[in-house]
């Protein structure tokens, strides 16, 4: 008997221990925080310098999500917003290589052609096998009622289509054919070709998701194409139209939730964070800035704001220890950086060579005036006998 009870304790005890043991692998669970930050007012940007700032559109797309996606609210952006709450923003940026995309009886690889001063990278897309399907993807979360426009710029090198999609839980909802002969164009409310020079073609296809959740973005060929058929391509894309941002900001949590391993506690900062140095990264690569301001000065300030962005997401990310006055402290210091930026910009322009020119110009011309007066007073002497020896 007293053996018996002595196994029943060993037995009780093992599975006590087994059930800790599991209990100390389960992963913790993350409480979502909020977090208000104190008011953002951006510098006033200098009247000069309006026109060229509102038309920079990297620019554009990082006061739209600086602006738009911000935690908080975010005040004096009037005159460094484009207006337009139609026109069209990059949201998205797909990469064609990276571990995440889906391929499918594809290969995807860099192209080493150049065309005239595109600083994107150039891709070629072929087909491997000759079965049916054949495509690449990537899955994002899209929010319901939004549309969503699939931009890619794409070239004929031996086959003359490719088709645009997007699907959901592997079922097509809507895809479209294009045609990449030179002299096709087609505009629709759903599907627009644009005829580029060197027989490039900017490639656009629109869906309006019903439900919200993770969907697939497909570049394919067509059932009829063959092993070894390709085509170049470059800046695939996912856009929305301005005024939807503020609107994505809402989906934060679920965003980071289903497109990122992430357990930070404040996934509306952080997902507003990696959306800023997303652009930032674009910006800085694209290297359009106005004429005005392809300074140094710029850039480095720029290049300070990316750090700071980057430093503050990796610690919302990683560092448990991070506390809601850190994060406070580290947006106030991003703060100063961008209106420092401002500043910078205005000095350029408000400062123009041209405008001191003409300032110059307008006033009186002091030498010529003195020598003027010198002549006069030589002038008079000499007329004056009793000034002539």
């Amino acid at each position: 008997m007293l053996y018996r009870l002595l196994i029943i304790i060993l037995l009780t005890a093992s599975y006590s221990c087994k059930n800790n043991t599991d209990t100390s692998k389960l992963p913790k669970e993350h409480k979502v925080k909020s977090i208000e930050f104190e008011e953002f007012s951006i510098a006033d940007i200098s009247s000069n310098a309006q026109s060229d700032i509102r038309s920079w559109k990297s620019f554009q797309s990082l006061m739209q999500v600086i602006v738009s996606m911000a935690p908080s609210k975010i005040k004096n952006t009037e005159n460094l917003v484009n207006s337009n709450p139609d026109s069209l923003l990059i949201y998205n940026r797909l990469a064609p290589i990276n571990t995440k995309t889906i391929y499918e009886n594809i290969t995807v690889e860099r192209d080493w052609r150049t065309h005239n001063n595109l600083k994107d990278t150039i891709f070629r897309l072929e087909k491997k096998k000759d079965k049916e399907i054949s495509f690449m993807q990537w899955n994002k979360f899209l929010v319901k009622n939004i549309p969503y426009t699939f931009s890619v710029f794409a070239k004929n090198l031996n086959y003359n289509t490719v088709t645009l999609g997007f699907s959901e839980k592997e079922e097509d909802l809507y895809k479209e054919i294009f045609v990449l002969d030179s002299s096709y164009t087609e505009h629709t409310n759903t599907k627009k070709v644009k005829l580029l020079d060197d027989n490039w073609k900017e490639l656009q296809l629109t869906f309006v998701p019903k439900n919200e959740g993770v969907h697939g973005i497909k570049l394919s060929f067509e059932e009829d194409s063959k092993n070894g058929d390709n085509i170049l391509f470059y800046r695939p894309t996912l856009q929305i139209p301005t005024k939807y941002f503020s609107k994505i900001g809402e989906y934060s949590d679920k965003i980071i939730k289903e497109q990122s391993s992430v357990e930070s506690s404040y996934y509306t900062v952080f997902f507003w964070l990696m959306q800023i140095e997303e652009e930032l990264k674009q910006l800085l690569a694209e290297d359009a800035f106005p004429e005005k301001i392809e300074a140094p000065a710029i850039k480095a300030r720029f290049r300070l704001f990316e750090t700071q962005v980057k430093e503050l997401a990796d610690n919302v990310k990683n560092n448990p220890n991070f506390q809601k006055e850190d994060v406070q402290k580290s947006i106030r210091n991003m703060q100063n950086t961008f209106n420092d930026i401002i500043l910078r910009i205005n000095n350029f322009y408000d400062s123009d060579l041209e405008n001191q020119m003409q300032y110059i110009k307008s006033q009186p011309d002091t030498i010529q005036s003195i020598n003027n007066k010198n002549t006069k007073s030589t002038n008079d002497n000499l007329q004056n006998p009793d000034n002539i020896m």
